[in-house]
C-alpha cells in the first residue's frame, strides 16, 4: 500500500541578512531561493503528496517584494501540480494579526480565490488538515500549530491531540526540544520535552527551529530537518530536506535529500611546518579544498591554520591573508575562503631562548620559580590584581594567569624583533 509521501522542510529563512563580502551575501540570498525552488522541483518531479514547512519560512519581517513574489510563485507551482503546501508559523514568521504572515496570504491566489491545497497554521491551538492525492482520495492527516508571536513561551507540543484515524498521522511544529544536541544555540521558543512526542498514533513529527538535521527524540519518529541553506560558518555540510513515506501506525524513517546550492565548511589545518613560502602554503591548502569538493561544489570555507610556521608574522597581517584567500579562490573555484591564523606561531627553540643571556630568559626563569614559590608569586603580583577574587582562591587564580605568560612573552619578544 502506498503511504503518505511528503517532503519535510524547515527554517528556510528566506531574506536572511547574510554577513561577509558583498558578492557572497548576494549569492547566498539567491542560493536560499534556489534551494526552495529545488525542493519544489523535487516534490513535483517525484509526485509527492505534500510539502511540509516547519516554520521560519522567511527571516525578516520586512520581507522584500521580490522574495514575497518568489514564495508565492513556488506555492502556486505546487498547487498547480496537485501537491499540498502546509506550513506552520515560527518565531521569525509569526502568525499573529500584526505580523507579515497574514498579509502574505499564501492560501489565496493572485485573484484572491482560495487555494484548496495550501494551509498555514498560525494559531497556537493545533488544527487538523486531511491531505488528499490528485484524485481527491485522503492519504494522510497533518496536525499543526503555529507561533502567533515572535516569542512564544507555551509548550505547543503538549497541546497536540490524540486523533482517531486510519490514515498516517503527522505532527508539524516549530519547537525547542530541550536536551536535543545543539539546542542551547537557539532561543527557547515553544519549549517542549521528549515525553511530549511519545505518542504511538503519530507516524512522524516534522519539526523546525534547531538548524541541525537530527532525530530529536531517540527511538521516536521525531525529526528536525535542519535549515534549507547554511547561513554562516557554524552551519556546515550539505543542507536540504527530508523525504518521508508514512504508513498508519508505523514509525516513519526519513531520507535526506540535498537542495542547497552553496555549502559551508570549516577545516583545521595543522600540518604547515614545511610551508616556507606562500606558494607552498597555497599548494597545500588547495589540496585540502579539492578534497572538500572545491571546483565541483559551491563552497564557502573557513580555514583555521594551527601550528608552527615561518610565515606566522605575515599571516597575522589581514592584507597578507586576503592575498592568500584570493589566490585560493582563483585556483580552486571556491566561492569564498576565510583564512584564520590566530593559532599559528613562529618556530623557535624555547630551550635555547631560556639559556640565552637576555631579559626574556630572566623573565621566564622568574615565572618558573614563581610557579613553585607562592611567596614569590605574591611578591611579583601587583597589589591591584585579582582584588575581587576570594582570598582563599587568590594563589590558584594567579597561578592560572602565570601559566599563560611564558608563551605570551616569547610571542611578544619575537614580534618585537620582527618589527
Amino acid at each position: 500500500m502506498t503511504g503518505f509521501r511528503f517532503l519535510h522542510l524547515a527554517d528556510l529563512h528566506l531574506e536572511t541578512s547574510f554577513g561577509g563580502r558583498a558578492a557572497t551575501r548576494k549569492r547566498l540570498r539567491r542560493a536560499a531561493l534556489e534551494a526552495f525552488e529545488n525542493a519544489v522541483d523535487y516534490a513535483i518531479d517525484h509526485r509527492l503528496h505534500a510539502v511540509l514547512a516547519a516554520g521560519d519560512l522567511y527571516d525578516d519581517p520586512l520581507l522584500s517584494l521580490q522574495t514575497e513574489l518568489a514564495i508565492q510563485r513556488q506555492v502556486q507551482r505546487l498547487e498547480e501540480a496537485g501537491v499540498w503546501f502546509l506550513a506552520v508559523c515560527g518565531n521569525h514568521d509569526p502568525g499573529g494579526p500584526r505580523h507579515r504572515s497574514i498579509r502574505l496570504s499564501l492560501e489565496t491566489d493572485p485573484a484572491g480565490a482560495p487555494r484548496e491545497r495550501v494551509h498555514v497554521f498560525r494559531d497556537r491551538h493545533p488544527q487538523r488538515v486531511t491531505v488528499t492525492d490528485r484524485d481527491g482520495t485522503p492519504v494522510g492527516v497533518v496536525v499543526g500549530a503555529g507561533h502567533p508571536s515572535a516569542a512564544e513561551s507555551d509548550n505547543l507540543a503538549a497541546r497536540f491531540p490524540a486523533v482517531a484515524t486510519d490514515l498516517p498521522l503527522i505532527g508539524l511544529l516549530h519547537t525547542h526540544v530541550e536536551s536535543t544536541p545543539r539546542a542551547g544555540q537557539h532561543d527557547r521558543y515553544a519549549p517542549s520535552g521528549q515525553r511530549d512526542f511519545e505518542r504511538a498514533e503519530y507516524s512522524y513529527w516534522a519539526l523546525g527551529h534547531i538548524h541541525i538535521r537530527q532525530c530529536a527524540v531517540p527511538g521516536q519518529p521525531v525529526h528536525y530537518a535542519g535549515n534549507l541553506q547554511g547561513r554562516n560558518p557554524r552551519e556546515t555540510g550539505a543542507k536540504g530536506g527530508l523525504v518521508v513515506e508514512a504508513q498508519s501506525g508505523v514509525a516513519a524513517e526519513p531520507q535526506f535529500v540535498p537542495f542547497a546550492p552553496v555549502r559551508w565548511e570549516r577545516v583545521r589545518v595543522d600540518r604547515i611546518a614545511d610551508c616556507a613560502s606562500a606558494h607552498a602554503l597555497v599548494a597545500q591548502l588547495s589540496e585540502t579544498l579539492s578534497a572538500l569538493g572545491a571546483g565541483r561544489d559551491e563552497l564557502i570555507v573557513r580555514i583555521e591554520l594551527v601550528g608552527e610556521t615561518f610565515l606566522a608574522p605575515m599571516l597575522r597581517r589581514p592584507e597578507e591573508r586576503e592575498a592568500i584567500e584570493e589566490e585560493l579562490q582563483a585556483t580552486t573555484g571556491a566561492l569564498e575562503i576565510q583564512l584564520r591564523a590566530e593559532g599559528v606561531v613562529r618556530p623557535i627553540d624555547r630551550n635555547l631562548l631560556r639559556e640565552s643571556p637576555s631579559a626574556i630568559a630572566r623573565a621566564l626563569e622568574l615565572i618558573e620559580q614563581a610557579t613553585r614559590d607562592d611567596a614569590l608569586l605574591e611578591e611579583l603580583a601587583p597589589d591591584d590584581l585579582a582584588t575581587s577574587v576570594d582570598p582563599s582562591e587568590r594563589i590558584a587564580y594567579l597561578q592560572a594567569l602565570l601559566s599563560e605568560l611564558p608563551e605570551e612573552l616569547i610571542e611578544r619578544s619575537i614580534a618585537g624583533d620582527e618589527a
